[in-house]
């Protein structure tokens, strides 16, 4: 369902979704020769909404339920010559919601997503053993329940509730003979998002409560790269993330994140020459960030991670070349809070983060050649907390 209109004064939708069948998407393509770029977009989700206003003021109420899988794969096939840009991008979602203001009012309104689905899955692989491209950009992304709120120069006031009890999995595998100029390759796996922007003279007033219960939540990604120019090679696994960003008005968080899955990020790239390499892994059990450059942040937060714990690791191995970093960190609970010195910044918090499971990351950097330099790190966190008033960079 998607709305959008222009309106003088207040708006209202309300919006009810139910989604109990399975929703998929794939798509294979088989290229021997191109002289032209290649690109492959894959994208299944089981309720989609949008809402927006052009000045005036919106109310909504949200509802997004579903019960069946929802798969996107993609697969490229490449004999030779994928051209000068090979893009693939894979993205499954349980349910996806968007509210954006602009111009003045006020967005307000609840939003309820339930994904109840046994799994949201994105799978996505280029075979490409023999073929060459100069620049790569490839992606995969599953996600139980994401929802992005927007403002500019307008204020939020919303409660947002989402809760995910699917396996949650972004899987992706990349085999190049050469990436002459440059590459990038991302797995994400995150049971529920919420994204909240406000630019310009905004406002926000945001209430989240997040509950993550799938058995796993993972974003893992192989890539095998015969040479290559500059590379990037990420993977993130999040059980709940929330992150806030305002400017110039005030802003107000109350967080509420309860993960209770197994969370797992895995990174693995090799080539055998290569010019520069970065390499990470990330998984974080709860995540909340919220950052005002503007007068003042109020933020209340908590978090529980269950036992089932954070894992995290990265690997490159090659025989010749130039630079490779690699890292690779594994936290149970995440909170980063700021407000503006510059703005005449306050800020107030009250904090409880509990973390029952384990935490580990490890880092694996393997040559059998020659390299110009070498560096790693691996970082295990029970609870972490940052909350600072400084001037914006």
């Amino acid at each position: 369902m998607a709305w959008s209109g222009t309106a003088t004064s207040q708006s209202t939708v309300s919006n009810a979704q139910v989604q109990g069948g399975a929703v998929t998407a794939s798509q294979q393509l088989d290229v021997v020769t191109n002289s032209g770029d290649t690109t492959a977009a894959t994208t299944a989700s089981g309720n989609s909404f949008v809402g927006s206003v052009v000045t005036g003021s919106l109310d909504v109420t949200s509802s997004q339920t579903g019960s069946g899988n929802v798969a996107a794969s993609t697969v490229i096939n490449v004999a030779s010559d994928a051209g000068p840009t090979t893009q693939s991008a894979t993205a499954a979602t349980g349910n996806s919601g968007s509210a954006v203001i602009i111009g003045g009012g006020a967005l307000s309104g609840s939003f309820l997503q339930t994904s109840a689905s046994p799994t949201v899955d994105a799978e996505s692989q280029i075979n490409a053993t023999n073929a060459e491209t100069a620049d790569a950009a490839f992606s995969v992304q599953a996600t139980g329940n994401g929802q992005v709120l927007g403002a500019t120069d307008s204020a939020i006031g919303a409660a947002v509730s989402q809760s995910n009890a699917s396996t949650v999995t972004a899987n992706g595998g990349v085999v190049f003979g050469d990436v002459s100029n440059q590459g990038s390759f991302a797995a994400v796996g995150a049971g529920n998002s919420l994204t909240s922007v406000g630019q310009g003279a905004s406002a926000q007033a945001i209430d989240v409560a997040q509950t993550n219960t799938g058995q796993v939540t993972q974003g893992a990604i192989f890539v095998n790269l015969g040479s290559s120019g500059i590379t990037d090679t990420s993977s993130t696994g999040t059980g709940n993330s929330a992150t806030v960003t305002n400017t110039e008005g005030g802003l107000a968080v109350t967080t509420s994140q309860d993960n209770e899955s197994f969370v797992h990020a895995q990174t693995v790239e090799t080539s055998f020459d290569w010019g520069g390499a970065t390499v990470s892994a990330e998984a974080t059990g709860n995540s909340a960030v919220a950052a005002n450059v503007g007068p003042n942040l109020a933020l209340n937060n908590t978090q529980l991670n269950g036992a089932e714990g954070v894992e995290s690791s990265a690997t490159f191995q090659g025989d010749t070349g130039f630079d490779a970093t690699v890292s690779s960190s594994a936290t149970g609970n995440s909170v980063t809070g700021f407000a503006c010195s510059a703005c005449g910044g306050v800020m107030n918090v009250t904090n409880n983060q509990t973390n029952l499971g384990d935490a580990a990351a490890s880092t694996q950097i393997g040559l059998t050649g020659s390299a110009r330099s070498i560096s790693g790190a691996a970082t295990a966190v029970g609870n972490s907390a940052t909350f600072f008033v400084s001037a914006p960079h």
